[in-house]
């Protein structure tokens, strides 16, 4: 679970890693795995089903930087 700030709001993201990180190499870049968002809890309850697609878009840059950053 990760604990990012969303539009001055303390969210925790719940997420699920799909697949491993591959080195870089030569003739290739680094590959990080993907994610997978199951929940998003403002205040204790989930949100990721009242939000827009937009707004989940944004959360998922967030926790690409968190992540990855």
């Amino acid at each position: 679970m990760a604990r990012l700030k969303y539009r001055d709001e303390e969210i925790e993201v719940e997420y699920n890693k799909i697949g491993e990180y591959i080195a870089a190499t030569y003739d290739s870049p680094a590959e990080y795995p993907d994610f997978e968002i199951d929940a998003v809890y403002y205040n204790g309850v989930d949100i990721l089903p009242i939000l827009s697609y937009e707004d989940q878009e944004e959360i998922d840059e967030l926790l690409t930087d968190y992540l990855y950053g």
